[in-house]
C-alpha cells in the first residue's frame, strides 16, 4: 500500500512538471522579443518620444542653436516647447509665444520633427527646455542646452623660435564649459595640418610620423600638436581651431644658427632704448649749454643803469663819441668834450 501511495505520487508529479513545462514553452513563444516589441510600438496608436535624439546640446555664443524632439503617433495631438527656468510658454504648434524673434520652431513634413531654434544663442539662454505633447496625462521630455563662451588658449609665447632639427610641440587647451566641445583641429596658415610619417630611406618602412596630434578630454579638452625634426620650411602661423570655440594662433620660426632670433630681437630692442636714452641725454647737455652761454652773456653786457653810474663818476666816452641819455619825452641830450645844455 505505501509503495503504491509513492507510484501514484511520482507519477503525479511528473504529471505537473510536464504541465508547467509545457505552459512556460508556450508564454515564451508568445513573448515578443525586444525587435518585435519596437515593431509593435510602430504600430501603437498613442504617441512616444523618440529618444535616439541629443538631448545635451552645445552651441558657442552667437551661433544658432537646434534642439530637436522626435514625436511617433502624434495623431491629432501638438507640441508645446516650455523654457523650464521660468515655467514660460514658447510655443504650442508652430505658433510662438514670446516677443524673442530669436525662437522660431521648425516642423516636418511628416509632423515627426518639432524643433526649437534659437538663433544669435547667448549664455543666458542655456538651460532646460521641454518638449510636450498634450495628451492625458501630458507626455514632456527634457533637453539640455549649453550656450558656451569657449576660447582656445596654446601654451607659451605667441612669437616662438626654434632650432632646426628640434622638436615643436604646441599645447591647444579649451577649459570652459563642462560639456562636450567636440574636437580640435590644427591648421597651418589656412592648410589643415596633417600627420606625416619619417621615410628616411625606404619608403616602405613605415617610421613614426614627423606631425603627430594627440587629442585627450580630463578637466580640459587638450590637443597636443609635435613636430619631430623641425625643418625651415615647418615656420608659419599655427591656429587650433576647435568646432565650438573661437580658435588662438602661434606664429612659429624654425632658424638654422646658434643665437635664436628671439635674443637677436632682444639686443635691437635694447640697442634702441640706449639710442633714445643717448638722444635724451644729448638734448640735455644742449639745454644745459644753452643756459650757460645765455647767463655769461647777461653777465658780460651791463644794464643801462650801470652804464649811467659810470658816465657819472666821470667815466666817459672816448672824445668825439656823442652819447645819447635818457631826457623828457620829446627832446634829446648829447653830449661831447665839454656839456652843452639841451
Amino acid at each position: 500500500m505505501k509503495m503504491q501511495c509513492i507510484i501514484i505520487g511520482g507519477l503525479f508529479l511528473l504529471a505537473n512538471i510536464h504541465f508547467n513545462h509545457h505552459n512556460a514553452m508556450g508564454v515564451a513563444n508568445h513573448l515578443p522579443a525586444p525587435q518585435e516589441n519596437r515593431v509593435i510600438k510602430k504600430f501603437s496608436p498613442h504617441p512616444y518620444f523618440d529618444f535616439d535624439v541629443p538631448r545635451n546640446v552645445t552651441t558657442r555664443v552667437g551661433q544658432t542653436a537646434f534642439i530637436n524632439c522626435r514625436v511617433e503617433q502624434m495623431g491629432d495631438k501638438s507640441v508645446s516647447w516650455i523654457r523650464k527656468r521660468d515655467l514660460h510658454i514658447l510655443s504650442a504648434g508652430t505658433a510662438v509665444y514670446t516677443s524673442d524673434e530669436r525662437f522660431q520652431v521648425i516642423r516636418s513634413e511628416k509632423a515627426e520633427n518639432w524643433t526649437l531654434q534659437i538663433k544669435f544663442a547667448q549664455q543666458r539662454d542655456s538651460g532646460i527646455y521641454e518638449c510636450q505633447v498634450n495628451t492625458e496625462p501630458k507626455m514632456s521630455m527634457a533637453f539640455r542646452l549649453n550656450v558656451v563662451e569657449a576660447k582656445a588658449v596654446i601654451l607659451g609665447p605667441t612669437d616662438l623660435y626654434v632650432k632646426m632639427g628640434s622638436i615643436v610641440t604646441l599645447t591647444c587647451i579649451i577649459s570652459q564649459g563642462p560639456h562636450d566641445l567636440g574636437t580640435i583641429y590644427w591648421y597651418r596658415g589656412s592648410s589643415l595640418v596633417q600627420p606625416m610619417e619619417l621615410h628616411p630611406n625606404d619608403p616602405s618602412v613605415a617610421y613614426p610620423h614627423r606631425i603627430s596630434v594627440e587629442l585627450k578630454w580630463t578637466e580640459a579638452l587638450t590637443s597636443r600638436l609635435k613636430i619631430l625634426d623641425a625643418k625651415l620650411s615647418d615656420s608659419g602661423n599655427y591656429t587650433c581651431l576647435p568646432t565650438s570655440a573661437e580658435g588662438s594662433s602661434v606664429m612659429v620660426h624654425v632658424i638654422n644658427g646658434e643665437h635664436p632670433a628671439a635674443m637677436q630681437r632682444g639686443c635691437a630692442t635694447t640697442a634702441s632704448k640706449d639710442k633714445r636714452l643717448s638722444r635724451i641725454r644729448l638734448l640735455s647737455a644742449m639745454l644745459l649749454l644753452l643756459v650757460l652761454w645765455h647767463g655769461v652773456t647777461v653777465r658780460a653786457s651791463p644794464l643801462p643803469s650801470q652804464r649811467r653810474s659810470r658816465l657819472s663818476e666821470g667815466g666817459g666816452p672816448p672824445p668825439g663819441r656823442k652819447v645819447i641819455t635818457n631826457s623828457p619825452a620829446g627832446t634829446l641830450s648829447s653830449s661831447s668834450s665839454s656839456p652843452v645844455s639841451a
